[in-house]
């Protein structure tokens, strides 16, 4: 706003001081002071006798070109010489003439500042009125442009909020003392940011409102992944601190909530897979994982092996936890899929309408 509002500023300051810097300062002259045309009138002024009378005294200044002066009104000086200070009325009017005085009858008058003239008064006005009304159409636009940014990012938190959830849950960890380590989470609301939010804004010509907005944004996103869906994991029974064996037989649960015939296999010589679950004619084996840290290329070459011995249509790994950058490489490259148990639901339900499509 102090950007936009100096241009104006300059002009009311322009408007204000140009009148007052091009005014004359103004002068007075002392009463019954003598002004003549001429400086030598001025000087025989001073010679007349003061014996004369009132009318002889007049009729010899009317004679010498001078006069008295009341002591009224302002006077322009234009220049002094010696003990003779040179003045004009105020204000200048065409054919006024300039008169003489001595200099100890001429002093700067004591004024209060001169009124702008009403040209420059509704000069002024006008650029009031300009400012209110350019403030009120930029910050207008701007809310309203805002609002429109606001209400898009919104969207896109939302539609996105359960991949944000389960993000959440795999990057948030603690540590000895029970406080949660975010820092990978941060990393991955900048990622959202970067390859979600902004691109939208650009497209819809708001990338400018993104700095304002964005406090706001980040804390919608860690709330909405904070958040539980209704009726999804009220009691699900899962919980960071089970053992893996309690974790192998959650994620069959899961599965079979779902419709598929899925067991835990036996603890020992289950050749990778802790999980077989059978829908139709589909054979899905799963490795589970309950892990603090994010799972790395073991798990993957596992259950890529099980699905072989299995002769198993699709190989998972599951787990609470994130996977490393090259499990992730080795999993597209194996066909393995890659899923935190959250997603057992919907990802069983795509594998079963893909297979009864086929």
């Amino acid at each position: 706003m102090r950007a936009g509002i100096m241009p104006w500023l300059g002009l009311w300051l322009l408007l204000t001081a140009v009148p007052a810097l091009a005014a004359p300062t103004p002068y007075q002259v002392a009463p019954a002071a003598i002004g003549c045309t001429q400086v030598a009138s001025l000087r025989r002024v001073a010679e007349l006798s003061l014996s004369m009378s009132a009318a002889a005294y007049a009729q010899a200044l009317a004679q010498l070109h001078c006069q008295r002066v009341d002591g009224a009104g302002t006077w322009q000086l234009l220049g002094t010489h010696d003990t003779v200070a040179r003045l004009r009325p105020l204000p200048v009017r065409r054919g006024e003439v300039s008169l003489y005085f001595a200099s100890s009858a001429v002093s700067v008058a004591a004024l209060a500042p001169a009124a702008l003239p009403p040209g420059v008064w509704r000069l002024v006005l006008a650029g009031g009125v300009a400012v209110l009304l350019w403030s009120m159409l930029r910050y207008g636009g701007q809310w309203w442009r805002r609002g429109r940014a606001w209400r898009l990012c919104g969207q896109l938190v939302r539609h996105h909020a359960e991949a944000l959830r389960i993000r959440r849950q795999q990057l948030v960890q603690f540590n000895s003392y029970g406080v949660e380590r975010t820092t990978k989470w941060e990393r991955e609301q900048a990622e959202f940011v970067r390859t979600i939010i902004q691109p939208a804004l650009r497209g819809k010509r708001l990338a400018a409102t993104w700095p304002a907005l964005a406090p706001r944004v980040l804390a919608l996103i860690d709330q909405v992944a904070r958040q539980v869906p209704a009726g999804t994991r009220a009691a699900d029974g899962f919980s960071p601190d089970m053992d893996p064996i309690a974790y192998e037989r959650y994620c069959a649960a899961r599965l079979r909530a779902c419709g598929w015939d899925a067991h835990a296999t036996p603890p020992g010589g289950d050749q990778g897979a802790d999980v077989i679950a059978v829908h139709g004619h589909v054979r899905l084996v799963v490795q589970c994982k309950l892990y603090r840290n994010a799972v790395g290329n073991e798990a993957v070459q596992q259950i890529a092996a099980a699905r072989l011995h299995y002769h198993a249509d699709v190989a998972a790994v599951v787990s609470n936890a994130d996977y490393t950058i090259p499990a992730r490489q080795l999993a597209r490259s194996n066909n393995v899929f890659l899923l935190h148990h959250d997603e057992l639901p919907a990802f069983a339900a795509r594998l079963a309408r893909a297979r009864k499509k086929a």
